[in-house]
Formats: C-alpha cells, structure tokens, sequence
C-alpha cells in the first residue's frame, strides 16, 4: 500500500508515466508542466533534441523546439519572451547577458536574454544544431557537415572555419559533436573519426589525428574537456582520452557505439545505442555497464547523485551515479530526447511532445 501511494503521489500529473524500482525512491516531484509545442495531426514520433539550458544570472530556463520557436521560461512556469526563428533548433549556449543556438536551416542566432530581441544572426548554410560553446569573443558552432564555424560573439561577424572533407559516405550515426573551447584551443571532431585542436582567433590547426578505431563508421560524435584532458566517443568502438595540448592518447577503451559522454566525479560516462557505461577518469578502466533501452539522442546530465539519461522514446533514465542503477524513467508520454539542464535543486525536462516540466529533487 505504501508503494502505490508513492506511485500515485507521483502520477498527481496526468498522462505522466514514472517506472519505480522494486524498492520505491522518492527523487523528484512535479513542480509544473506547461506546453509549447500544439498537437500535430498525423506527427509521426516527434523529437525534440535541442534540450534545456539555465542563465545563471537571470534562472530563465531556455530552450528552442523544433517549429522554430526560442522560449525562454521563469521558474515558476510564466513565460518571459519566445524568439522567433527557423528551422529546428539545436542545445542553446549562454554567453553573458546573450543566448546563442544554432538550426537544422543552417542559422546561428544570437538572442538578448533581458528582452528576446535578436542582436544578429549568421547563415552558415549548413546544420548548425549542434550546442554552441562561447569563448575568446566568439562563438563556435559545429556543423553536421563536418565544418566548424567561428564567429564573433558581439556581431555575428564570420572569423574562419574550419572543415574537413569526409572520406567514404560521411555518415553520421547519431549526430554530430559539438565543439569544446579550453584556455588555449578548441576542439572539433568530425565524422571522418578526426579530431582537431584549432587556434581560436585564426582556426589553424594545432594538431589533427584520427582518434577512431577502424570500421565502416568513424564518426565521433561526443568531445567534452576537462583541464588538460579531451574526452572523446568514436561511434566505431571507442572512448579515448587525449592530451589537450598534444593530441596524444592517454588511454582507449573498447565502447561499441559511443555516442554521448559526461563527466561525473572520477568517470567518464558513455552512451551507447545499447548501454550506459561508466569508466574511470584516470586510466579508462571499466566501473560499471547498465542497459539503456532506448536510444543515445542526447547528452547525459548530472544531478546531484543522479545521472540523468535522455533515451528518446524511453524516457528520461534516472541511474544512480556510483553503480549505474536505474532507480527511475521518467516518460511524459512522447519521450525525452534533448538533454535536461539542473539549477540547484531543480531539473528542467523537454518532452518530445514540447511540454517543459519542472521536476523538483527530493
């Protein structure tokens, strides 16, 4: 009986699914839901890959959808402002009092957070919908065409690119990585399974290598920096972890099918299209494998002690950090495919049918 109380307290929002473990964990509580995106007639699996993102200074949540639309949200549900763009639009960035996001009709748009007024946009004519990173006065977008693009932060003006030209098909599994800017570079990956460290004011490269273990798809398709430290995922079998400065691999360990990463204290965090592996940060040594059931569609987040897990269709996985146990999947009933973004205490979850939700830990 105490089980399905929780289970009931829980469900308190209709059509709202939340899978329990066989011992009941009280994580989180729905604080609101309010939605975005109208109905589609005839909509056949909608997504909504761009995810959330929070302005520290002014806790507007912020995220594009998939009609075209920047809405930017205040934490207790009201609306602030919408932009209005094109395209489908990918993982907004914050850069000062500026949001920056990049869409699938090869726009980047830069948009001011106290107002929703746009101060410029840049067509790159090619899919920006990767997560922009904000850096050295400019903004770095990724281009599922195997280019980088750097432009300046305050104007939109282009300063360089960056591209490589894909040998075979340049196919892409799930994606594209989107850029990482450190101190002293940034860093790109392509779907040829090259990395590259590029001077951020003139784009020549410090070093370029091919970081991807052999196979009919090389595409890498996740980069994330930490310090001295690029992490990367390769789609054929691998996450590897180089030296920033130098290219060199610090150590490699077999991962089929990475395509998503995030770092949790001590480890690295995999996704694949069949598991979530974490492994350790110093030598890439296996600490724990758990089954995904669903699909890698967008980065995974930290939560306190929690690892939240887009799995499209599946859900929202909730795995306990330390062991990669599932405690709970959040499903609104469409899935959840774009990455949720944690202020404090509380976590902000897209659905793929455009509702936003306010989950408040417990």
């Amino acid at each position: 009986m105490k089980a399905l109380a929780l289970a009931l307290a829980l469900l308190a929002d209709p059509g709202v699914r939340t899978s329990l473990p066989p011992a009941p964990v009280r994580l989180y509580r729905i604080a609101w839901r309010r939605p975005f995106v109208p109905a589609e007639v005839l909509a056949w699996r909608p997504a909504e890959r761009g995810g959330v993102v929070v302005d520290p200074a002014t806790s507007l949540a912020l995220f594009g959808t998939r009609d075209g639309w920047l809405h930017a949200v205040r934490p207790d549900g009201t609306l602030a402002w919408e932009f209005r763009g094109s395209g489908a639009l990918g993982p907004p960035a914050v850069g000062g009092d500026t949001v920056y996001v990049g869409s699938t009709d090869g726009r980047l748009y830069a948009v001011a957070i106290p107002t929703g007024k746009a101060r410029w946009n840049y067509q790159a004519d090619e899919d920006l919908a990767t997560r922009p990173a904000v850096a050295h006065g400019s903004v770095f977008v990724a281009s599922f065409q195997d280019t980088l693009f750097c432009v300046d932060a305050a104007t939109g003006a282009r300063r360089w690119h960056h591209r490589r030209e894909a040998k075979g098909d340049g196919f892409t599994i799930f994606g594209a990585a989107a850029a990482a800017a450190g101190p002293d570079a940034v860093y790109a990956a392509y779907s040829d399974g090259f990395a590259a460290a590029l001077d951020p004011k003139t784009g020549a490269a410090r070093w370029e290598k091919r970081i991807a273990p052999a196979d009919d798809h090389l595409d890498v398709d996740a980069l994330v920096l930490d310090g001295g430290r690029l992490y990367a995922a390769a789609y054929s079998g691998a996450v590897l972890a180089v030296d920033a400065r130098t290219g060199n691999t610090l150590w490699k360990s077999a991962a089929p099918g990475a395509a998503r990463l995030a770092l949790a204290p001590g480890l690295v965090v995999a996704v694949s299209a069949t598991s979530v592996q974490a492994l350790s940060a110093a030598d890439g040594a296996a600490v724990w494998t758990a089954p995904l059931g669903g699909s890698p569609t967008g980065d995974p987040v930290l939560a306190g002690k929690w690892l939240l897990v887009p799995a499209g269709e599946e859900g929202l996985r909730w795995l306990e950090t330390a062991t990669g146990r599932t405690l709970r999947v959040f499903d609104p009933g469409t899935g959840v495919s774009g990455p949720p973004a944690v202020a404090g205490s509380r976590v902000y979850v897209l659905s793929n049918g455009g509702d936003l939700f306010a989950l408040d830990l417990s």
